[in-house]
């Protein structure tokens, strides 16, 4: 009798280990997974992140097609073979356009009445504008041409810009290299907007509405 009975606890122990066995393995695998997928979601969000942190969240819109003006700064800047040429782009004066080379020359357009009739927004201050041009690794870039350090505190300085594409403030003597994504040696960088060109003859967009 007695050794039935042993018999039937030694069985119900075994069982009683094994479910602890069982339920640690689960415990742990439930663990790994979990672990798993919160690496996945951060990995993604830092990813997302870096993305739109590269980019200002500021309203800035342009359209302009360089076919019907034919301007040499503008092209120069979208020619995807110069990495170091940029262009100011800002609005002069009622229905002017202004293009300022950073190697030196400046030109101004008549806009048609549609594009006057457009919602231009050029960046922080319309008479600074915004810079594009191509950086290395043939990227695109569109900067604010306002000082990002001395905007921050509430100064609004226009960039100055070399023959090699460093923009400098005449305020703060900042420096970006719009080459490099806009960086500054001294910490910071240009806010950046999203812009794409369809060639030098081409149209320019800056769309940064609905980023």
């Amino acid at each position: 009798m007695k050794s039935e009975e042993s018999m039937i606890a030694g069985r119900i122990e075994k069982l009683r280990l094994c479910r602890m066995r069982h339920n640690k393995w689960r415990c742990l695998s439930t663990a790994a997974l979990l672990f798993f997928i919160l690496h996945s979601s951060l990995f993604t969000f830092t990813s997302c992140g870096e993305i739109e942190n590269e980019y200002s969240s500021r309203r800035v819109y342009l359209r302009f097609d360089n076919s019907l003006h034919l301007d040499a700064n503008l092209m120069a800047a979208m020619n995807p073979m110069s990495s170091n040429v940029f262009c100011r782009i800002w609005l002069s004066s009622i229905g002017k356009l202004s293009f300022q080379s950073n190697q030196g020359s400046t030109s101004t357009v008549t806009l048609t009445a549609s594009e006057q009739q457009s919602s231009m927004i050029l960046g922080i201050n319309y008479e600074s504008g915004i810079i594009v041009g191509y950086g290395f690794g043939g990227v695109f870039y569109c900067y604010d041409a306002v000082c990002p350090n001395c905007y921050d505190k509430k100064i609004e300085r226009t960039l100055s810009m070399n023959t090699t594409g460093i923009a400098t403030c005449p305020n703060c003597g900042h420096q970006y290299d719009m080459t490099n994504n806009g960086l500054s040696p001294q910490g910071g960088k240009l806010e950046r907007y999203h812009a794409t060109n369809s060639g030098q003859t081409g149209t320019l967009i800056v769309n940064n509405r609905y980023y």
